[in-house]
């Protein structure tokens, strides 16, 4: 079972009121089946991204929950940042892709799975990373809580797996066009446009025996709705799938993404508020200029990834089977930005409308080599029943990352921008050299053999795991090298008991680790090298079923984590540094709720709450909750179906006050609206996100800058089938 046999709740793919979409979750071949009422009950599904298990959610018992294509459709949502609206746990952090949050915990993009493999969807730090596009996908699950044994190192709060959609036994090509203008006073009310075209096919090449499937998305000049930002963007999947027999499947993949921005790779997000002309900033209030950029119109970003993989799935006997994943990502990428440092010799002050900024370049050359095989079966002896998992995986990663930062003292005067007008402004030479930074390479291998065993005694499961794990890095900086060596062996135990047909009670303990980047040690270490690797463990008591008559489908877990030398950065007076704080040094508690209700045929709502209390237990902040982390968080989404071709939904969204850094986030609520018109060869929605138009903050970006929340957004697509 998964991270820790973590028997928790979990409450996946949120019915929507349009068609189901391709369900076959853990085949090869996903047959495009139409239902009327509704479906079977959301955790009897199987889903393989907390266990690699053939078992359902219901018997996984970990904290999850799915989107599948049409959820992510209705909502209008376009890659995973957005996703994230609707998933109480996990957020957004800031400008950068580089981190998202979960359960409290700042957790690397690193943890961002496709098809069970991390991906590589942006380069190192400032280099256009980005949380991975939806286009693909066939489900997404959000697994709240670590998974170290079956994923290795990482001790973040939660991973994410985008399941992609296989070749289909029925042809079928749809075409479409998807555009998102934005209709807000401060943006220009639809003169802000992002449009791309659409393309899905597949079906059988010669008989049923050889499968395509095509993919694609272009977005030929999209608008962001900051005046001055704009992404020409291409991405590109393609798979094919042989059946071998009755029991061999093999599914080699391309994908391939092609990005180019100008304005913003993250560095320059960020906008002033309205407390900033006070002098003093304590909360922050409204965005002020959220239309503008304050970067400088020559920022420029480029990103491109490649992926090559192959499935091989086979059959061994009516009761075992063998799954091998091979995936190689490559990804190049750069980013010239004009920014807002936090730095004091910048000479910015608070209050002072004229502000000083500087340039900084970053390039990445990035490389994976991703490897997973298992073996899965079922053995019985007498009345106990064992399901059992043991595998192997492998990360081989070659990074060569390159920064440079313009010297403060040196921009002072040339790079000025008014925080109350930012067409005001001055952009000075790029400085010589900037560009030519070399790169830092970095090598790392991560090691894992893995072996699960769920026992089942009647009514009882216990589910154990062991593993052993290993992970070395070497880095080079300056000539110098820091190489380092960790391994350890991991456990988790877990028991889950059956109520009764419907209700499952589970718990659990797990445990995590993540050394310490040698990136992080070379640039923050400030001699220091001794650093440990940061450890945890994750404790989790819940019950799940479905209730009145299988008409509700509820999902509560209580959680507790904790974690031991966690690691901080801290500005001191030679610059930044990494602290690590000894024993334990972070915990995070609080509860999760998901559930679905389906009121009649014809309406249903889903629902999303989680309760975190997150923060550091030693130093100056203890007690104090973690950056963007709002204590209560919630979602809520109603379907009501008209007739069998129309149908409407509404969305609502809330979050608490968070922290960033000394400053503090207003709590905000927000809406989204859709209509959607289907028929056999034609559907098209017209959704609203955030109809009221709020002006808010999202995040902290750099200094006092924040990054606003997205106006309101006019989504309509149109997709035709044949």
């Amino acid at each position: 079972m998964s991270l820790g046999t973590v028997l928790i709740s979990s409450l996946v793919n949120q019915v929507s009121a349009q068609e189901v979409p391709d369900i076959g979750y853990e085949s090869d071949t996903i047959e495009h089946i139409a239902v009327s009422g509704r479906p079977m009950s959301d955790i009897e599904k199987p889903s393989t991204a907390a266990t690699k298990m053939d078992v359902s959610i219901k018997d996984t018992g970990r904290s999850m929950m799915e989107l599948d294509a049409d959820d992510l459709k209705m909502r209008a949502l376009q890659d995973v940042r957005e996703a994230f609206n609707y998933v109480a746990g996990f957020r957004a952090n800031g400008p950068a892709d580089r981190t998202y949050i979960a359960r409290g915990f700042s957790t690397s993009i690193d943890n961002v799975m496709v098809d069970g493999l991390r991906s590589l969807q942006g380069g190192e730090g400032g280099t256009g990373s980005k949380l991975p596009s939806t286009f693909n996908a066939e489900n997404t699950t959000f697994l709240r809580g670590p998974e170290a044994i079956l994923y290795g190192a990482g001790v973040a709060g939660g991973l994410i797996n985008i399941t992609s959609k296989k070749p289909q036994t029925t042809a079928k090509t749809s075409i479409g066009l998807n555009n998102r203008s934005y209709a807000s006073s401060d943006t220009g009310n639809f003169k802000r446009n992002d449009t791309s075209f659409n393309l899905d096919s597949t079906g059988p090449i010669t008989d049923e025996s050889v499968l395509y499937r095509v993919l694609a998305q272009y977005t030929p000049s999209g608008d962001h709705f900051q005046d001055g930002r704009e992404i020409e963007e291409l991405l590109l999947d393609a798979a094919l799938s042989f059946e071998l027999g009755e029991n061999t499947t093999i599914l080699p993949r391309f994908e391939r993404t092609d990005r180019k921005r100008t304005g913003g790779s993250g560095y320059a997000d960020g906008v002033f508020e309205s407390t900033f002309a006070s002098g003093e900033v304590t909360t922050y209030g409204k965005p002020i200029n959220r239309g503008k950029y304050y970067g400088s119109p020559i920022d420029v970003g480029e990103n491109e990834s490649t992926s090559a993989s192959v499935l091989i799935k086979h059959q061994i006997a009516e009761d075992w089977k063998l799954a091998a994943n091979f995936r190689h990502n490559e990804t190049t990428s750069n980013a010239l930005d004009l920014y807002i440092s936090d730095s004091s010799a910048l000479e910015n002050e608070v209050g002072k409308d004229l502000v000083n900024r500087k340039w900084v370049y970053s390039a990445g050359d990035d490389s994976y080599n991703l490897f997973d095989i298992n073996f899965e079966g079922k053995v019985e002896t007498g009345s106990i029943k064992h399901h059992l998992l043991a595998g192997y995986n492998y990360r081989d990663m070659d990074i060569k990352f390159a920064r440079s930062f313009q010297d403060s003292a040196d921009a002072v005067g040339k790079n000025p921008i008014s925080a109350s007008n930012p067409d005001q402004q001055v952009t000075g030479p790029i400085p010589d050299g900037l560009v030519d930074s070399p790169a830092k390479p970095r090598t790392q291998t991560d090691t894992n053999i893995y072996l699960k065993d769920r026992i089942s005694i009647g009514n009882t499961t216990i589910a154990a795991g062991l593993a052993y794990v290993k992970q070395d890095q070497e880095e080079l900086s300056s000539g110098e090298t820091i190489a380092s060596s960790f391994d350890d062996t991991l456990w988790d135990l877990g028991v889950v008991q059956k109520i009764n047909r419907d209700i499952n009670v589970f718990a659990t303990y797990s445990r995590a680790y993540e050394p310490v980047k040698g990136r992080y040690i070379i640039e923050y270490g400030n001699g220091k090298t001794d650093y440990k690797p940061v450890e945890g463990n994750n404790y989790e008591l819940g019950i799940k079923g479905d209730l009145l008559n299988n008409n509700l489908t509820a999902a509560v877990t209580l959680f507790a984590l904790d974690r031991s030398n966690s690691t901080k950065f801290n500005r001191g007076d030679d610059g930044w540094e990494l602290l690590q704080l000894d024993g334990k040094s972070f915990e995070s508690k609080g509860v999760e709720v998901d559930a679905a209700m389906y009121f009649s045929p014809k309406f249903n709502s889903s629902l999303s709450y989680a309760y975190t209390d997150a923060h550091d237990t030693v130093g100056d902040d203890k007690g104090v909750q973690s950056n963007n982390t709002p204590k209560h968080a919630v979602s809520l989404w109603n379907n009501y179906t008209f007739d069998k071709n129309i149908s409407f939904a509404l969305g609502l969204r809330y979050e608490s006050e968070r922290n960033d850094g000394d400053y503090k986030i207003k709590s905000y609520f927000e809406a989204d609206v859709g209509a959607y018109y289907k028929t056999d060869d034609w559907d098209a929605a017209l959704v609203v996100n955030n109809v009221l138009d709020k002006n808010r903050v999202e995040a902290g970006a750099n200094w006092v800058t924040v990054q606003p929340n997205t106006p309101r957004a006019v989504n309509l697509s149109l997709n035709y089938h044949f």
